[in-house]
């Protein structure tokens, strides 16, 4: 997510419409990317271990099944658009091949078709398709499958590099697991961006894989297996079993065992096969202390088909970490509960720190070494430091980890938890085994499985990037990204990114910068669906937008968003919900409540580019504010009515 690697880029889907699709790959034009010990204290906090079902894009069953095939003789209009057409003078077999054209290096246009059976929760799948070019300038021919929440927002995908060859070659995007969550799956040939010429592709086979058999995700402890005093009331284990198809998950048996140091089995039980298992067990009764948790599938003869191991600690009080994530995934810092509002910035220099100061902003993340001097005025200034260390090297952690203003570690930007987690794994480490008192972050334009993302960070935050200035954005899509993450990482700490800058800085057909309304609208519908902190992306590109907007104006939007946030975080950081608000169903309104101190608070976003009406009930009869309006709503027939813009914030405070 840094100047030369940006991932996003707008998809457009056959017939050129903007999607507003944030990738990596289709901004890079898909050449960039091949789809290609105790940390805290000695025998615990590591990252899980498994046996038999290690990570997807390592292993898989060779089970295999064909969901799709076409040699394009049957004319499906499904890939038929203004860029592409059937073309009987190039096939490698049969008597047709699908053409793709690009004249214009600005015209940036994909040919997709939904595949059917492909939407299966962590189900692996993969596609390779025979291409071969002529006339291809600036760039090369590519092909990738994408899986698609239901209102049209990407959750991930598989790529593969470009070629322009002229003679027949084969591109294989390797397994790729679909989701939780997926609504559909799309095959897409496309051409690099800024590229032209023609592509023939051919033979296209879509292959589904035997999923991993078991999966399990530590709700709690979610932090580095810390049972923390004061914040575990119990260990939370969500388990899922996915035999092969035809196979019923009933035919396995689950067995959770807990152990300790020892060895000596403290806690057991067994469940029957299924997609939705939870294994609990009280934190009380443990001692101080090391412990291993154990979650093994077995065949009806009692053989383990695929085994996880979690190492876990309890901790006594002097153990506890002067910086941590807390059992419900937020920053305590020094015993304070810390809702990081951060800013991505260049290399950083005191009159950038002054700016994020003036905006309110409490993090900086640079992407640079931070110098001691900026560092000690990062400080200064009250605000806190995420490091970039996104190497396996422990002499940069030993160096700076001792440092004030330090929050934590970035050590990953836009690398895949499941395919590279050969990468990653070493780097998280690097963190746990040197700092105990500093989490890891880690961001992808992807949502990933619960599973794959303990072994590799400690917080989480996807970034899509949805305003392009043009009536097809859908800016909704910030919620369902940070919904679908929570619901993956229960208890984790997510702070998604939130996006200040103009695509078109990236030459992705972006016509200008988000507006304050939309900058407000998509901080909230994080904070609404989950976010317990926020980066937004980046100072260093409202003060150079391409539009011309003046960099104080996009400054002081940011500022406006951030104060509020600022002020209202107690709120949002408190775990009691107001039970006693009662909000009239809408599909388009999303919303969550707050009881903090003698009050009840309404978060709301409208999802909709419409207007809507909302009504609620609440407790006692008062007057209800409107935070930031200067007004008040007052109870008629026993509920509070409003009305809220298209894509409007209400912040209500109910005393």
């Amino acid at each position: 997510m840094n100047d030369s690697s940006h991932p996003h880029a707008a998809t457009l889907d056959g017939e050129g419409r903007e999607s507003g699709v944030s990738r990596r790959t289709l901004m890079l034009g898909g050449a960039a990317l091949g789809l290609l010990g105790p940390a805290l204290f000695p025998g615990s906090a590591q990252a899980s271990q498994e046996t038999a079902s290690v990570p997807r894009a390592n292993l898989l069953d060779t089970t295999t099944e064909a969901v799709y095939q076409t040699s394009f003789e049957d004319s499906d209009v499904g890939w038929v658009s203004d860029y592409t057409a059937y073309d009987s003078t190039q096939h490698r077999t049969g008597n047709a091949s699908l053409r793709y054209t690009r004249a214009y290096s600005t015209t940036y246009v994909f040919a997709g078709k939904k595949i059917p059976g492909t939407t299966d929760a962590f189900v692996p799948v993969s596609a390779s398709v025979w291409v071969k070019t002529a006339g291809m300038q600036n760039g090369g021919a590519s092909v990738c499958v994408e899986w698609y929440a239901e209102d049209g927002t990407f959750l991930t995908g598989g790529y593969t590099g470009t070629t322009q060859s002229t003679e027949w070659v084969q591109l294989t995007v390797p397994p790729q697991a679909a989701p939780a969550g997926a609504a559909y799956m799309k095959a897409i040939f496309f051409l690099s961006r800024g590229a032209t010429g023609t592509a023939w592709y051919d033979d296209l086979t879509i292959i589904k894989y035997t999923a991993r058999l078991l999966r399990a995700t530590l709700a709690a402890p979610a932090y580095r297996g810390l049972l923390i005093p004061g914040e575990h009331q119990e260990i939370d284990l969500r388990i899922g079993v996915f035999p092969p198809s035809g196979s019923p998950a009933t035919d396995y048996q689950i067995q959770v065992e807990l152990s300790d140091a020892a060895g000596k089995r403290v806690d057991t039980k067994s469940f029957k096969g299924s997609s939705q298992l939870r294994y609990t067990s009280p934190v009380s009764r443990l001692r101080d202390g090391s412990y291993q948790l154990r979650v093994s599938a077995r065949t009806r003869d009692g053989a383990t088909a695929s085994e996880k191991t979690f190492p876990l600690r309890k901790l006594r009080m002097d153990e506890v970490p002067t910086s941590y994530l807390d059992s419900h995934g937020r920053v305590r810092r020094n015993g304070e509960l810390y809702f990081p509002i951060g800013a991505y910035n260049g290399p950083t220099t005191v009159q950038n720190l002054d700016d994020l100061r003036y905006a309110g902003f409490t993090t900086v993340l640079s992407y640079h070494v931070p110098s001691p001097q900026i560092l000690n005025e990062t400080q200064a200034r009250g605000m806190t430091t995420l490091f970039n260390d996104q190497n396996a090297d422990a002499n940069q952690i030993n160096q700076y980890k001792g440092h004030p203003s330090l929050l934590g570690w970035y050590i990953n930007d836009e690398t895949p938890a499941d395919s590279q987690a050969g990468r990653l794994r070493p780097r998280y480490t690097s963190v746990t085994d040197n700092d105990p008192n500093h989490p890891s972050y880690s961001v992808d334009y992807r949502v990933w499985a619960g599973d794959d993302a303990q072994y590799v960070t400690d917080a989480f935050g996807t970034d899509p990037y949805p305003i392009f200035g043009k009536p097809t954005d859908i800016p909704r899509r910030v919620f369902t990204h940070t919904e679908a993450t929570v619901r993956e990482l229960p208890n984790t700490a997510i702070w998604p990114v939130i996006q200040l800058h103009n695509l078109g800085n990236y030459k992705h057909f972006g016509m200008r910068p988000p507006n304050l309304a939309e900058v407000r609208s998509m901080s909230w519908q994080a904070i609404v669906a989950g976010a317990t902190g926020l980066l937004y992306y980046s100072r260093f590109d409202i003060e150079n937008d391409v539009s011309g907007v003046p960099y104080r104006t996009l400054l002081d939007n940011a500022k406006t968003v951030v104060a509020q946030i600022r002020e209202l975080s107690p709120v949002i950081l408190s775990t009691e919900r107001a039970s006693s608000i009662r909000v009239a169903g809408d599909d388009e309104l999303r919303w969550t409540t707050r009881r903090f101190g003698n009050r009840d608070y309404l978060f709301m976003v409208n999802l909709s580019e419409e207007a809507r009406t909302v009504s609620f009930a609440g407790r006692g009869n008062d007057p209800v504010q409107v935070l930031y309006e200067r007004r008040n709503l007052v109870k008629t027939k026993g509920r509070y009515n409003d009305d809220i813009e298209g894509l409007g914030v209400r912040l209500f405070q109910i005393s």
